[in-house]
């Protein structure tokens, strides 16, 4: 079990260097950006980061419906 906690907080550390060296790389190209623009732009990045349109998952796209509860 301590194997997957460390593999999970490796991850989470990736995802918040990647995160950071978004961030930087915005701040770089346009330095007037508002926190609300940054903010913005951020939330876009990780819905359509370029190479994970799909998700970062290998295999066919699959449909979200079939994760969708049923009343």
């Amino acid at each position: 079990m301590e194997n997957g906690v460390a593999r999970f907080q490796l991850l989470m550390e990736m995802r918040r260097l990647g995160e950071r060296a978004f961030l930087h790389k915005l701040r770089q190209e346009d330095p007037d950006l508002t926190p609300q623009q940054i903010n913005e732009e951020l939330s876009k990045w990780y819905r359509d980061r370029p190479g994970a349109e799909f998700g970062d998952g290998v295999g066919r796209v699959g449909s979200l419906s079939r994760f969708k509860q049923s009343d």
